[in-house]
């Protein structure tokens, strides 16, 4: 037998002692038998004096001592020895336990299986005891096996033979499990949870703090430590400061605990639904836990079937449509159990009236497709609602909202290209067919047989005498500048410089994709090597047998990191699972041009050989797309000259929407509120409830030079819906690290509404902003919790 006691000792060497334990000392007949024992040596002792008549002095005195002996034995064997190994251990480590609390975990499986319903019940002690728990094995065999509730054996065979007794039993055991499925079914997920921890005989919390030191942790779209009554009144009540719209996983044991703790974590117990829609990557949680050896054990809470329910997961639709485009909204509806019937989906608009659309649901899944009114220029709000069915299990996951704003602007793309390889000519068609794209090209080397007054594309690239003249080049007016594989021959310093400029300066985007002659390795410039993200370029390819096969088979994978995976030119798909399954995929590719990343640059994708198992230093020293702040702007470097490979049995789906939603990524970092000596650029104006408003002001470096004091701040105003303006807030805004330029600040806790930010400067000469503003939405947050009760 081992028994523990938590003394001393390192918990991965326990030191281990030998100890007797006599349970007889315990017992009622201990002193009886004490008492006969010492009548009985007496007795013993008495007979010896007679028998020395009889028998030689020695052969008494053996006789006595064997008759004392026995009696020692079998004193001994009513004391009920046991030999106990004592192992020490010392509670150096710690148990995380954490709990869901988000709105799914207050669901009610009421539509459970029976089986499921009765496991539910052993497990929290609400039924079985050593009397009827063979009747219950014998139940749960029978429902494992198809049985109905009412077809049960509900009396034990040789229980009785009176009809009438048999009638009663059956009887009152049925409405007694009727009861308690019915009280199952109205339980929430989370107190099953609260339950098994606490409120058993044998609670769970209890028996792992036998091993070691156990926090609890509360989560949701964030997490809260909890001991025994705050535990209890948080399954009841959550706190708004949980975010319970929201399940992030990586809550449940944040990556800063690893890296600051200084007790060991010996093993997370995570009770949750399962759903994960933070909008993280949890698989980055996942394998620092493995790397630091630290164990999740899951227990699933619910039932495994699908509720009868109707809800809207997830709504496709264009964030920043064009005036005039033909815009579609896709609303995706989860529709478990309701097979056959008509369901109503209706779209709203304040002020329009409602469109309404009929579909037959034929499966788990439907879908059904809006067109949006992009006559007018603005934002507008809209509500897709599902109209309730009867008998679904919740009521209040059946609308989601969403905003879109039509704006009236396109991007203007400058290509320049050494020759017409196969990579320019699929991103010149991506972009020629892209309505929202004003492109220009240049092709420096093309076959010319004079037939033609000139080339088809432009040739030659006319530069301004003054080389800082950036107003009169051809830089002046994109907003993304894609480079090709030029030659140096083609591409002077001058142009260059100019190039600097536009980025610097402007605040404009310049992409440089790899080429296999010249770019970038065939210059030796120090412009160039500034501006680019990464350093040490060199070949990365595919030999060996990935050289060979279909082109989804051979080839290196483009793996976005997570950071990449966040970028909305990098989203082939909304939901993050499908758009690392599309990445997963694509074709390889069978050249590349990789680098180490610069200590400021961020990593989209690095290349990877299939098989190969790489770490965040091998993500930076492979990096394939890699991005970084210039300036007022910002270099985005591709290192493939393949994307075109993406077609490959899905057409121009993929590679049009990279190269589209690259441009227009792009175009979004030059502000729209801009003079000659800042931009008031806000990264994102459409915000969710709890999410940070970022304000920025990019000065220009002329302007900073002779303002070295600037002082910035931005006001925010909250507007009315009768356009009234009221001051909210002040934010300081200061100069990034590595960005002396960009001055940034945060705007926090903005409740729903619509607000207008305006900049304003101090200890400048120049501080004349004019009407420097830009608008800021916030609206309610968009969550999944309640879009899949599974």
């Amino acid at each position: 037998m081992e028994s523990f006691r938590l003394l001393s000792s390192d918990p991965a060497n326990p030191v281990l002692t030998a100890k007797w334990i006599f349970p007889g000392w315990h017992s009622p007949w201990f002193l009886p038998s004490v008492v006969a024992v010492l009548v009985a040596i007496f007795l013993i002792v008495t007979l010896m004096r007679y028998e020395r008549r009889l028998v030689p002095k020695h052969v008494g005195y053996f006789l006595m001592v064997l008759r004392l002996t026995v009696l020692g034995v079998l004193l001994f064997v009513f004391l009920q020895p046991t030999r106990s190994w004592v192992v020490d251990r010392k509670k150096t480590g710690r148990i995380v336990v954490a709990i869901d609390l988000s709105d799914s975990t207050g669901t009610s499986d009421k539509h459970a299986a029976a089986v499921e319903k009765l496991r539910w019940a052993r497990a929290l002690e609400m039924i079985g005891n050593k009397d009827v728990d063979a009747r219950l094995d014998r139940w749960l065999a029978q429902l494992e096996n198809g049985s109905k509730v009412r077809d049960l054996q509900w009396v034990d065979p040789g229980e009785t033979n009176d009809p009438d007794r048999r009638a009663a039993l059956e009887r009152s055991r049925q409405e007694a499990v009727k009861d308690l499925f019915d009280e199952l079914g109205a339980m929430p997920r989370r107190e099953i949870a609260l339950r098994l921890l606490e409120q058993t005989s044998e609670p769970l919390r209890q028996r792992l703090e036998e091993i070691a030191h156990v926090d609890v942790v509360v989560f949701a779209g964030n997490q809260e430590g909890a001991d025994v009554d705050t535990f209890t009144r948080f399954v009841d009540e959550p706190p708004e400061t949980l975010l319970t719209g929201v399940t992030d996983l990586r809550r449940a044991f944040p990556l800063e605990a690893l890296e600051t703790e200084s007790v060991r974590t010996l093993g997370v117990v995570l009770f949750s639904d399962g759903r994960d829609n933070g909008g993280g990557d949890v698989t980055v949680l996942a394998s620092r836990l493995g790397l630091a050896n630290v164990p999740v054990h899951s227990v699933m809470l619910g039932s495994v079937y699908k509720p009868k329910d109707v809800s809207i997961p997830r709504i496709d639709y264009p964030e920043r449509p064009s005036k005039d485009e033909k815009a579609i909204v896709k609303a995706t509806l989860n529709t478990p159990g309701f097979t056959g019937e008509e369901l109503v989906v209706v779209l709203e608009r304040e002020g329009e009236p409602p469109l309404r659309e009929r579909v037959v649901v034929d499966d788990d899944v439907e879908s059904v497709e809006f067109e949006l009114d992009t006559d007018e220029v603005g934002r507008d709000e809209y509500t897709v609602r599902a109209e309730l069915l009867e008998g679904e299990t919740r009521d209040d996951n059946n609308e989601r909202s969403f905003a879109v704003n039509v704006v009236d602007d396109r991007v203007k793309v400058f290509l320049l290209e050494g020759e017409a390889r196969w990579e320019f000519r699929f991103l010149h068609s991506a972009l020629e067919r892209d309505k929202r794209a004003e492109v220009e090209k240049v092709v420096y080397r093309q076959p010319y047989m004079g037939v033609l007054p000139n080339t088809f594309w432009p040739r030659s690239l006319k530069l301004p005498d003054d080389p800082t003249d950036l107003d009169n080049s051809p830089f002046a007016d994109p907003d993304v500048v894609i480079v090709g594989d030029v030659s140096p021959r083609d591409l002077p310093k001058e142009g260059w410089d100019l190039l600097e400029q536009f980025v610097s300066e402007s605040g404009g985007t310049l992409v440089m994709v790899a080429g296999q002659r010249f770019m970038p390795r065939a210059y030796r410039s120090s412009t160039i090597d500034a501006l680019l993200p990464v350093t040490n370029l060199r070949p990365f390819t595919a030999n060996g047998p990935t050289h060979t096969g279909s082109p989804t088979e051979r080839g290196f994978r483009t793996r976005p990191t997570p950071e990449g995976a966040a970028q909305e030119f990098m989203k082939f798909d909304r939901d993050r699972d499908e758009n690392r399954r599309v990445w997963d995929g694509l074709p390889g590719h069978l050249w590349g041009l990789v680098g180490d990343a610069k200590p400021a640059a961020t990593v989209y994708a690095y290349a990877e050989k299939r098989g190969e198992r790489v770490g965040l230093e091998d993500e930076r020293s492979n990096a394939l797309i890699a991005h970084q702040f210039y300036g007022n702007g910002q270099v985005v470097w591709i290192g493939i000259d393949s994307t075109w490979r993406w077609r490959y049995r899905a057409g121009d789906k993929y590679l049009h929407r990279f190269w589209g939603q690259l441009v227009r990524w792009a175009a979004e970092n030059k502000a729209a509120a801009r003079n000659d000596s800042v931009q008031l650029v806000l990264p994102r104006g459409d915000l969710e409830v709890g999410e940070d408003a970022v304000v920025q002001a990019r000065w220009t470096r002329r302007f900073v030079e002779r303002n070295p004091n600037v002082k910035t701040k931005a006001q925010v105003f909250v507007v009315d819906d009768e356009g009234n303006e009221r001051p909210f807030q002040t934010i300081e805004l200061e100069p990034r690290e590595g960005r002396p330029l960009v001055h940034e600040g945060r705007a926090v806790s903005l409740p729903e509404g619509r607000y207008v930010v305006r900049l304003e400067a101090e200890n400048a000469e120049e501080a004349a902003l004019g009407e420097l503003e830009a608008p800021l939405y916030v609206h309610e947050r968009r969550t999944l919790e309640l879009s899949d009760l599974t």
